[in-house]
Formats: structure tokens, C-alpha cells, sequence
């Protein structure tokens, strides 16, 4: 014995319902009925084989008249339930397609929008890059011009050096041709004397 039963075994009190009663579930697609016992509720009553009068509880699939016991795919559309079911699925479905084909507007337009932003930015870039080569010519031609300016300045400088150096000769030359007359004069007036 299980060593969880114990010998005196009592089932405990109030705790089963009270409606447990033996029902008959006919299958209303096959037409099969069978006598069981349930808590099923049921307004309707039929008299079974054994002369009594049961509870009813119809059902619409059995293991019967279902796919998986019988074998065959037979398809029982009892209530609409197919039509339900396939009117749900295609509305499903259209939502599925409304939602893939907004998303693929979203990402359409977020592809124009990234082309027009790198559009654009080529576009800066280019004309940054033209900025920048302006810039550079202008800056060679201000360094051509200070080299010309340069060169201009020192050729004027070295003319003027070269002026006061001739200068500077040629004042040497007066000095020392007045200090020659001088002395000179200053000899003549000696012997004048």
C-alpha cells in the first residue's frame, strides 16, 4: 500500500457538490449519445435505454465526430463558428497589412528624409570646402602681395642705403675736399704772411 494512504480513510464531509448526478451528453453532429455522470447543468431531460428519464447536455464535438479520434477531416460548422473564425482571421490579416504597409511608409519616409539630410550636408560640405579654398587663394595672394611689398621695401631700402652710402661718399668727398682747401687756404696764408 501507498505510503500516503493510511488504513482508515475517511473522504471528508461537504466538500463534493451536491448536483453530481449521471447526465446523458448527446453529439449533436454525429448524433451519439453516451451516459456519464457530471455536474453539468441542463434544462433539458431525455429517456435513455435503461427506461429512465436523464438530464441533457448536447454538445458539438465529441470523440466521434472529432478529426483527432476519427481519422477523417471532416469539417462540422455548427453555429458559424468556421465563418466567425475566418471573418476574425481576414480582419486580422487586413489589420496585419494596415500596419505593415504604415510601417513601411515610416521607414520610406525616414530613408527620403536621411537622402535630403545627406544631400544636404554634401552640399555644406561642398560649399565649406569652397569657403575654405577661397580662403586659402586669398591668403596665398595676400602672402604673394607681402612678398612682392617685401621685396619692393628692401629693393627701396637697399636704393636708399646705397643713396646714403653714396651720400655718405659724397660728403666725405666734400669734407675732405674742404679740409683740402682749408688746409690750403690755411698754407696760403702762411705764406702770406
Amino acid at each position: 500500500m501507498h505510503p500516503l494512504i493510511r488504513n482508515n480513510f475517511t473522504m471528508r464531509k461537504d466538500i463534493h457538490p451536491e448536483n453530481y448526478r449521471f447526465v446523458v451528453f448527446k453529439d449533436v453532429s454525429c448524433d451519439h449519445s453516451f451516459l456519464t455522470r457530471s455536474t453539468a447543468p441542463s434544462k433539458e431531460t431525455v429517456k435513455w435505454t435503461d427506461g429512465n428519464e436523464y438530464p441533457l447536455v448536447k454538445l458539438e464535438i465529441s470523440d466521434k465526430s472529432h478529426p483527432f479520434y476519427t481519422g477523417k477531416m471532416k469539417l462540422v460548422d455548427t453555429a458559424g463558428r468556421v465563418d466567425k473564425f475566418k471573418t476574425r482571421f481576414t480582419k486580422v490579416r487586413e489589420e496585419q497589412a494596415t500596419i505593415r504597409e504604415a510601417k513601411v511608409e515610416e521607414l520610406r519616409i525616414a530613408q527620403t528624409k536621411m537622402q535630403e539630410e545627406a544631400v544636404a550636408k554634401r552640399e555644406a560640405d561642398a560649399i565649406a570646402a569652397e569657403k575654405r579654398a577661397a580662403v586659402e587663394a586669398a591668403a596665398s595672394e595676400a602672402a604673394e602681395a607681402e612678398k612682392e611689398t617685401s621685396a619692393e621695401v628692401e629693393a627701396a631700402s637697399e636704393e636708399a642705403s646705397n643713396d646714403s652710402t653714396e651720400t655718405e661718399e659724397t660728403s666725405k668727398e666734400a669734407t675732405s675736399e674742404e679740409a683740402t682747401a682749408t688746409e690750403e687756404d690755411s698754407a696760403q696764408e702762411e705764406e702770406t704772411k
